[in-house]
């Protein structure tokens, strides 16, 4: 296999989406944060003379090296927007598109190999094509793909799910954390009686209405750090859905209690994520999810932690269990299908309940439902997975990879005089430039992400994929050896001399 060379641009592809450049407001149709592209941001759209030589570089390189990703490009532009699935995956000038996976390696359409630190957007725990989880799914697609009829399976994985995780005393199932997430919030409601729901600034709780609020925005938009805006992230969601969504500063104790304590009459729930992903890894300070939930118990209000990344990923107990909180609710997915489209959320029996309570007033339940819920091919794969994680061995040697690579990353920055941290929690762990202390996610975003663009794109030539080529935090999986690990140090080296 040949290592892969390209580079693609910081300054226009996104963090998370595709960026037309020649709309006004970039920022609310994609992912974006304007200082990961500060010399596009800061010159009026224009790019100034830097930029362009590097623009001119990195198509000359990206183009060269990825002539049959180029040729996918121009037949999937015809019929996908961007020539992509989802905004998350989209490039500058085309992106490159896999082919296949196996352990810790991926491998594009030009035959390049990767190191693969992207994981599937974390999904990925045991390594790609994990020969047991292969074998259970071809059992059962054997027996049928799905029927939309209830399944003996799906009682054994629920089993699982509550023998790891006890605050899930009952479980219901669905397809995605974005579809995890909503029905967590509309059981909250339903069973509060209550329309409001509050979430952290910076937290990602996927593609819904109600999640994608205040993840970014330009300073004007975010307000006061200590009392921050509910500012849309995507353009067509009503306005009316913004009044019931509450905004608080992940890790203010005081500023979160003061927040809530005014809205507590209407809020049906707090949703977070335990540590907070979509500003890098995020790691909650000092005792502050333990304070959280001792807020929503005064104010009787119920807490939500969004466990599809740390779910599994943690330990078998998730965030909530490493961290010793016991929240109210828990959405899971990503790790827990083993690669599959698999989601959950559950709680204890007395909300949980709420599904299936028939009340006097119209509506009368809680409605949850789909078509592909607890798909058995996808629980068939969770099942293989969980057995698997079992085994203590699996998390240790995990641990032990994630330590040598993360406190190696921390180690290259130092040595190369780059002010930089490394945070990190178990294989989960992310790399933030210019930046000496992160405690808050607009102090995340304010981060140096153009920079770490670059650092990734430095590494991808060279083979190793830390997390997304946009610049994204990493996770690890079983699969990744020592020897990996070794190869991503020297490669993560190079890249920091080359950005410097």
């Amino acid at each position: 296999m040949r290592s892969i060379s390209n580079y693609s641009l910081a300054v226009i592809a996104t963090p998370r989406g595709f960026v037309n450049v020649q709309k006004k407001h970039i920022w609310q149709s994609t992912m974006f944060r304007r200082n990961r592209f500060s010399d596009f941001a800061n010159h009026g759209g224009k790019l100034t003379a830097k930029t362009k030589s590097v623009e001119k570089t990195a198509h000359e390189r990206y183009c060269s090296m990825m002539p049959e990703s180029k040729r996918v490009f121009d037949r999937a532009a015809n019929v996908l927007p961007g020539g992509v699935e989802s905004n998350f995956r989209a490039l500058e000038p085309f992106p490159f598109y896999a082919t296949y996976a196996d352990g810790s390696k991926l491998y594009d359409v030009d035959g390049h190999e990767l190191i693969d630190y992207l994981l599937s957007q974390g999904a990925i725990m045991l390594g790609h094509r994990r020969r047991e989880i292969i074998d259970a799914v071809h059992a059962q697609i054997e027996k049928g793909a799905n029927t939309a009829i209830p399944t003996e399976l799906c009682v054994k994985v629920a089993n699982k799910i509550g023998s790891f995780v006890p605050s899930m005393q009952m479980v219901r199932f669905c397809n995605s954390g974005t579809e995890a997430t909503m029905h967590a919030l509309r059981l909250a409601r339903g069973f509060t009686g209550k329309d409001k729901i509050a979430k952290p600034e910076g937290g990602y709780h996927g593609v819904h209405d109600y999640g994608l609020w205040s993840l970014w925005a330009p300073n004007e938009y975010m307000g006061d750090e200590r009392r921050p805006n509910a500012t849309p992230f995507s353009r067509g969601i009503p306005k009316a859905v913004g009044k019931t969504v509450v905004i608080f500063p992940f890790n203010d104790v005081e500023a979160t209690y003061d927040i809530l304590k005014k809205e507590s009459k209407d809020l049906a729930a707090v949703i977070t994520e335990p540590i907070m992903g979509n500003v890098g890894c995020l790691l909650p300070k000092d005792s502050y999810l333990k304070e959280l939930r001792k807020i929503c118990n005064e104010l009787d209000v119920l807490l939500i932690f969004d466990e599809v990344i740390t779910g599994l990923r943690m330990g078998r107990g998730g965030a909530q269990g490493l961290f010793k909180v016991r929240p109210d609710l828990t959405t899971m997915g990503k790790v827990l299908g083993g690669g599959f489209q698999l989601a959950a959320f559950g709680g204890s029996k007395r909300v949980m309940d709420e599904l299936i309570t028939q009340r006097k007033e119209w509506p009368t339940t809680t409605f949850h439902g789909g078509t592909y819920n607890a798909h058995p091919v996808s629980l068939a794969a969770s099942l293989a997975t969980m057995k698997i994680l079992q085994d203590d061995r699996v998390y240790s040697g995990i641990e032990r990879n994630s330590k040598a690579l993360f406190g190696g990353l921390q180690d290259l920055c130092d040595d190369n005089h780059v002010r930089a941290l490394v945070s990190r929690c178990r294989s989960m762990g992310h790399l933030y430039f210019d930046a000496e202390e992160i405690t808050t996610a607009r102090k995340a975003n304010n981060t140096n992400w153009e920079k770490l663009g670059k650092w990734c794109m430095e590494c991808l030539l060279q083979g190793v994929m830390f997390g997304h080529p946009k610049g994204e935090k990493m996770f690890l999986s079983a699969a990744h050896t020592k020897s990996d690990v070794e190869k991503s140090l020297e490669v993560a080296d190079a890249g920091l001399k080359a950005i410097r």
